[in-house]
């Protein structure tokens, strides 16, 4: 029986991207998409019902704004509740490749593989690409976050990118995370009390 794989796309303000990064998702690979308006002023959510034909698309629309940590929960609950196996999470501005998606399933696919998050880092000619003070800022942030979450090991902590299996993420109290921009570092925070087995992935 083939796993149970589906995304979680947290939108505010990605209205004039957000058909694009849908169009590059796999649904021969992806089971479901939910999308999480989290009360955006462009009203993504509504847009895309108006248009949306594809019952594999999920469309959820917050009447308060929660932050991208709060709607990515939203999601992930729901994820849950239906009973996913990998969870991904993906930004709706189109700054992840969901053609990316294949490699973290590649790696998620192993037994001894529960956690995949993408990394800038790992090609240098990426690396070379983000601006200076972006650049600075993540590593300072990377460095707090492996002090903080002794047992990962990373390079790119702040990065948006991540799948993640469903045994592990029952075990996490989402209610703790922190809704707010720092959701990808305090979401480590609270994995790293778990037995996580983590393999990054390189992106652009």
């Amino acid at each position: 029986m083939n796993k149970k794989n589906c995304v979680v796309i947290p939108c505010y303000n990605v209205i004039d991207h957000i058909d694009d990064v849908i169009k590059k998702i796999d649904f021969k690979i992806i089971d479901k998409i939910f999308i999480i308006d989290d009360c955006c002023p462009q009203q993504t959510g509504a847009y895309l019902k108006k248009k949306n034909k594809n019952k594999k698309i999920d469309i959820t629309i917050l009447k308060n704004n929660l932050g991208v940590g709060g709607a990515t929960k939203v999601g992930f609950k729901k994820a849950l509740r239906l009973g996913f196996n990998i969870i991904f999470k993906i930004d709706g501005d189109g700054q992840h490749n969901p053609l990316d998606i294949k490699k973290f399933l590649k790696e998620l696919n192993k037994p001894n593989v529960n956690f995949c998050k993408g990394s800038r880092f790992i090609n240098q000619s990426e690396r070379k690409k983000i601006p200076t003070i972006r650049l600075y800022g993540n590593i300072i942030l990377t460095l707090l976050t492996k002090f903080n979450c002794k047992k990962i090991q990373l390079t790119d902590a702040v990065n948006g990118f991540l799948a993640i299996k469903s045994s592990l993420l029952k075990k996490v109290n989402l209610s703790k995370v922190s809704s707010n921009f720092f959701f990808e570092e305090d979401f480590l925070f609270h994995l790293s009390f778990h037995n996580i087995s983590l393999k990054e992935i390189p992106i652009k």
